[in-house]
């Protein structure tokens, strides 16, 4: 039986965002279609219309955490702040180990509903490689490197076909919508195993 999402709570508060509806990350694919027993939280552009504000006032511990992000929102101060509640979230000297997933949600435009992302299994560090072997990084929306070799979004498969261990990294100056459509893509492309689990961010 498929877990409901709660769509109305999610929009009204997304719509109630500086009144007016939070932006999301868009993308044409389901990766999972909703999570039961959840805390939101929101990350939006601040009232001067620059800095990042985070709306965390419902999270609650020993729940899946769900992180609603502003699209255009720098991918790096994004990222750093998730890491920042993640490790909170997971620290080995909490009282209770808490086993629950931290989700990114998104607009899916297939289907016409709100969709999330797990990240529970992922890390992020703001460092640049130490060699550009095995790492494929983000310049934009459809243009990447491979180990230092242009390639477009459409050649990426190709490109990395007989390569694993790969490092993803990532154009600290991106809207975080990149970085999330770029993950997302390498689920529906069922390559995702083919990279490690700690993006860099530089």
């Amino acid at each position: 039986m498929k877990k409901v999402l709660l769509l109305i709570p999610a929009i009204v508060l997304l719509a109630s965002c500086n009144k007016k509806e939070m932006q999301l990350t868009r993308a044409a694919f389901t990766v999972e279609e909703g999570i039961d027993d959840h805390s939101p939280i929101y990350f939006e552009t601040g009232e001067d219309g620059k800095a990042l504000n985070i709306n965390d006032a419902n999270r609650i511990a020993g729940t899946n955490y769900i992180v609603s992000i502003q699209r255009d929102l720098n991918v790096k101060e994004v990222l750093q702040e998730v890491k920042r509640i993640k490790d909170h979230k997971y620290a080995e000297d909490n009282m209770h180990r808490d086993e629950k997933g931290v989700y990114f949600s998104y607009s899916d435009t297939l289907n016409k509903h709100l969709s999330v992302f797990p990240i529970k299994g992922l890390d992020y560090a703001f460092v640049g490689p130490t060699s550009l072997e095995k790492v494929v990084y983000v310049k934009d929306a459809n243009n990447f490197l491979v180990e230092g070799q242009a390639v477009a979004k459409d050649q990426l498969l190709e490109a990395i076909k007989d390569k694993d261990s790969l490092q993803l990294g990532i154009n600290k100056d991106l809207p975080f919508e990149v970085y999330l459509q770029t993950r997302i893509f390498l689920v529906e492309k069922e390559v995702k195993d083919k990279f490690l689990t700690t993006d860099l961010v530089y």
